[in-house]
């Protein structure tokens, strides 16, 4: 990112990029999954604690004043200001 060097896998012939210890997944990385919320039934990503928001992980609010908008970055939302790349 921002003309950072990233690593190929260390295989001969492959180009995939390098995760962990010089390899890409395919070639033995190890890469956690994503931890899924622990309520009964449920198979969404965690937020916070372990649950996601559905079940109570709490989100930050825009601090502007009478804003009820989730926090992205430095406090705010993206109406206020929040800098968030496009995906």
């Amino acid at each position: 990112r921002h003309g950072a060097k990233q690593t190929q896998c260390s295989k001969e012939g492959c180009t995939n990029k390098a995760l962990q210890g010089g390899l890409c997944i395919r070639h033995g990385a190890k890469v956690a999954p994503k931890k899924r919320c622990s309520h009964k039934g449920c198979g969404n990503f965690t937020l916070r604690g372990g649950v996601c928001a559905r079940h109570g992980a709490k989100q930050t609010q825009c601090s502007k004043e009478g804003c009820t908008n989730k926090a992205l970055q430095g406090g705010l939302c993206i109406r206020h200001g929040a800098k968030v790349a496009p995906k």
